[in-house]
Protein backbone atom coordinates (compact mmCIF):
# COMPACT_ATOMS: atom_id res chain seq x y z
CA UNK A 1 0.00 0.00 0.00
CA UNK A 2 1.26 3.45 -0.87
CA UNK A 3 2.75 5.31 2.12
CA UNK A 4 0.53 8.35 1.44
CA UNK A 5 -2.57 6.18 1.88
CA UNK A 6 -1.21 4.72 5.10
CA UNK A 7 -0.38 8.18 6.46
CA UNK A 8 -3.93 9.32 5.60
CA UNK A 9 -5.63 6.30 7.12
CA UNK A 10 -3.76 6.44 10.44
CA UNK A 11 -5.20 9.84 11.58
CA UNK A 12 -8.68 8.84 10.40
CA UNK A 13 -8.58 5.54 12.27
CA UNK A 14 -7.21 7.32 15.35
CA UNK A 15 -10.04 9.88 15.12
CA UNK A 16 -12.60 7.07 14.85
CA UNK A 17 -11.10 5.31 17.86
CA UNK A 18 -11.09 8.57 19.86
CA UNK A 19 -14.73 9.26 18.98
CA UNK A 20 -15.81 5.71 19.77
CA UNK A 21 -14.04 5.54 23.15
CA UNK A 22 -15.62 8.82 24.29
CA UNK A 23 -19.00 7.75 22.91
CA UNK A 24 -18.68 4.50 24.84
CA UNK A 25 -17.64 6.36 28.00
CA UNK A 26 -20.71 8.62 27.77
CA UNK A 27 -23.02 5.64 27.25
CA UNK A 28 -21.45 3.80 30.17
CA UNK A 29 -22.72 6.49 32.52
CA UNK A 30 -26.06 4.62 32.38
CA UNK A 31 -25.29 1.33 30.62
CA UNK A 32 -25.55 -1.43 31.44
CA UNK A 33 -28.36 -0.63 33.85
CA UNK A 34 -28.02 -4.01 35.55
CA UNK A 35 -24.70 -5.62 36.45
CA UNK A 36 -23.31 -7.87 33.71
CA UNK A 37 -20.79 -10.51 34.68
CA UNK A 38 -18.11 -11.53 32.17
CA UNK A 39 -15.71 -14.15 33.51
CA UNK A 40 -14.33 -12.68 36.76
CA UNK A 41 -15.44 -9.13 36.04
CA UNK A 42 -18.75 -7.41 36.73
CA UNK A 43 -19.75 -4.38 34.67
CA UNK A 44 -22.45 -1.81 35.42
CA UNK A 45 -23.07 1.79 34.44
CA UNK A 46 -21.66 4.44 36.75
CA UNK A 47 -25.06 5.91 37.68
CA UNK A 48 -26.86 2.55 38.20
CA UNK A 49 -23.94 1.19 40.25
CA UNK A 50 -23.80 4.21 42.53
CA UNK A 51 -27.42 5.36 42.47
CA UNK A 52 -27.97 4.78 46.19
CA UNK A 53 -24.76 6.60 47.11
CA UNK A 54 -25.56 9.49 44.78
CA UNK A 55 -29.08 9.71 46.20
CA UNK A 56 -27.72 9.95 49.75
CA UNK A 57 -25.14 12.59 48.82
CA UNK A 58 -27.65 14.70 46.88
CA UNK A 59 -30.09 14.46 49.79
CA UNK A 60 -27.43 15.71 52.20
CA UNK A 61 -26.49 18.54 49.85
CA UNK A 62 -30.09 19.64 49.31
CA UNK A 63 -30.78 19.76 53.05
CA UNK A 64 -27.50 21.54 53.80
CA UNK A 65 -27.28 23.99 50.91
CA UNK A 66 -30.74 24.43 49.36
CA UNK A 67 -33.58 23.96 51.84
CA UNK A 68 -33.75 23.16 55.53
CA UNK A 69 -36.12 23.27 58.47
CA UNK A 70 -34.73 26.69 59.32
CA UNK A 71 -35.99 27.98 55.96
CA UNK A 72 -39.48 26.69 56.74
CA UNK A 73 -39.31 28.21 60.23
CA UNK A 74 -38.35 31.61 58.81
CA UNK A 75 -41.36 31.52 56.48
CA UNK A 76 -44.04 30.36 58.93
CA UNK A 77 -42.91 32.78 61.65
CA UNK A 78 -42.53 35.82 59.40
CA UNK A 79 -44.85 38.78 60.00
CA UNK A 80 -46.04 38.70 56.39
CA UNK A 81 -47.07 35.05 56.60
CA UNK A 82 -48.72 35.67 59.99
CA UNK A 83 -50.76 38.59 58.60
CA UNK A 84 -51.89 36.47 55.64
CA UNK A 85 -52.98 33.70 58.01
CA UNK A 86 -54.82 36.21 60.21
CA UNK A 87 -56.70 37.67 57.25
CA UNK A 88 -57.62 34.21 55.99
CA UNK A 89 -58.89 33.03 59.38
CA UNK A 90 -60.94 36.18 59.97
CA UNK A 91 -62.44 35.97 56.48
CA UNK A 92 -63.44 32.35 57.07
CA UNK A 93 -64.98 33.22 60.46
CA UNK A 94 -66.98 36.10 58.95
CA UNK A 95 -68.09 33.90 56.06
CA UNK A 96 -69.23 31.19 58.46
CA UNK A 97 -71.17 33.66 60.63
CA UNK A 98 -72.91 35.39 57.72
CA UNK A 99 -73.81 32.12 56.00
CA UNK A 100 -74.98 30.22 59.07
CA UNK A 101 -76.14 32.93 61.48
CA UNK A 102 -76.78 35.95 59.28
CA UNK A 103 -80.53 35.33 59.18
CA UNK A 104 -80.83 36.08 62.92
CA UNK A 105 -81.81 39.75 63.53
CA UNK A 106 -79.69 39.93 66.69
CA UNK A 107 -76.62 38.60 64.91
CA UNK A 108 -77.24 40.91 61.97
CA UNK A 109 -77.48 43.87 64.36
CA UNK A 110 -74.29 42.83 66.21
CA UNK A 111 -72.39 42.52 62.96
CA UNK A 112 -73.38 45.89 61.58
CA UNK A 113 -71.47 49.14 61.70
CA UNK A 114 -69.09 49.90 64.54
CA UNK A 115 -69.93 46.72 66.43
CA UNK A 116 -68.68 44.57 63.57
CA UNK A 117 -65.44 46.56 63.36
CA UNK A 118 -64.85 46.21 67.12
CA UNK A 119 -65.54 42.47 67.06
CA UNK A 120 -63.28 42.04 64.08
CA UNK A 121 -60.48 43.94 65.80
CA UNK A 122 -60.91 41.95 69.04
CA UNK A 123 -60.73 38.68 67.12
CA UNK A 124 -57.70 39.88 65.19
CA UNK A 125 -55.90 41.03 68.36
CA UNK A 126 -56.54 37.70 70.08
CA UNK A 127 -55.39 35.73 67.06
CA UNK A 128 -52.30 37.94 66.73
CA UNK A 129 -51.49 37.17 70.37
CA UNK A 130 -51.92 33.41 70.16
CA UNK A 131 -50.93 32.70 66.55
CA UNK A 132 -47.12 32.92 67.00
CA UNK A 133 -47.25 30.18 69.63
CA UNK A 134 -49.51 28.08 67.42
CA UNK A 135 -47.16 28.52 64.47
CA UNK A 136 -44.19 27.47 66.60
CA UNK A 137 -46.05 24.33 67.65
CA UNK A 138 -46.97 23.68 64.02
CA UNK A 139 -43.35 24.10 62.96
CA UNK A 140 -42.17 21.66 65.63
CA UNK A 141 -44.64 19.06 64.35
CA UNK A 142 -43.55 19.68 60.75
CA UNK A 143 -39.89 19.46 61.77
CA UNK A 144 -40.45 16.10 63.45
CA UNK A 145 -42.41 14.73 60.49
CA UNK A 146 -40.40 15.98 57.50
CA UNK A 147 -36.86 14.85 56.74
CA UNK A 148 -35.80 16.67 53.56
CA UNK A 149 -32.64 14.61 53.21
CA UNK A 150 -34.55 11.34 53.41
CA UNK A 151 -37.29 12.53 51.05
CA UNK A 152 -34.77 13.53 48.37
CA UNK A 153 -32.73 10.34 48.90
CA UNK A 154 -35.78 8.11 48.56
CA UNK A 155 -37.06 9.94 45.47
CA UNK A 156 -33.73 9.74 43.64
CA UNK A 157 -33.06 6.15 44.71
CA UNK A 158 -36.46 5.10 43.35
CA UNK A 159 -36.16 7.18 40.16
CA UNK A 160 -36.46 5.15 36.96
CA UNK A 161 -33.02 4.98 35.35
CA UNK A 162 -34.36 4.93 31.80
CA UNK A 163 -36.29 8.13 32.47
CA UNK A 164 -33.29 9.72 34.18
CA UNK A 165 -31.08 8.80 31.23
CA UNK A 166 -33.55 10.40 28.84
CA UNK A 167 -33.66 13.59 30.92
CA UNK A 168 -29.87 13.86 31.10
CA UNK A 169 -29.41 13.26 27.37
CA UNK A 170 -32.15 15.76 26.50
CA UNK A 171 -30.63 18.46 28.71
CA UNK A 172 -26.96 17.84 27.92
CA UNK A 173 -27.17 16.43 24.39
CA UNK A 174 -24.99 19.18 22.92
CA UNK A 175 -22.33 18.87 25.62
CA UNK A 176 -22.25 15.08 25.38
CA UNK A 177 -21.84 15.24 21.61
CA UNK A 178 -19.04 17.76 22.13
CA UNK A 179 -17.27 15.26 24.38
CA UNK A 180 -17.49 12.65 21.63
CA UNK A 181 -16.13 15.05 19.01
CA UNK A 182 -13.32 16.13 21.32
CA UNK A 183 -12.31 12.47 21.42
CA UNK A 184 -12.32 12.39 17.62
CA UNK A 185 -10.20 15.55 17.36
CA UNK A 186 -7.71 14.32 19.95
CA UNK A 187 -7.54 10.96 18.20
CA UNK A 188 -6.90 12.68 14.88
CA UNK A 189 -4.10 14.79 16.40
CA UNK A 190 -2.55 11.70 17.95
CA UNK A 191 -2.75 10.03 14.55
CA UNK A 192 -0.96 12.98 12.98
CA UNK A 193 1.71 12.66 15.65
CA UNK A 194 2.12 8.99 14.79
CA UNK A 195 2.43 9.87 11.10
CA UNK A 196 5.06 12.50 11.87
CA UNK A 197 6.96 10.00 14.00
CA UNK A 198 6.84 7.37 11.24
CA UNK A 199 7.98 9.88 8.65
CA UNK A 200 10.95 10.92 10.79
CA UNK A 201 11.71 7.29 11.63
CA UNK A 202 11.62 6.24 7.97
CA UNK A 203 14.06 8.93 6.86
Amino acid sequence: MHPAIIFTIIPLISALIGWFTNHLAVRMLFRPRRPVRILWFTFAGLIPRRQAELAAKIGETVEKELISHRDIHDVVTSSRFRDEILDTIISRIEEFIYVNLGSSPLVALALSGEAAARIRQLVRDELARTLPGVMEELFEKVESQIDFKEIVRAKIDAFDLARLEGIVYNIAARELRAIEWVGAVLGFLIGLGQVAFLMVWSV
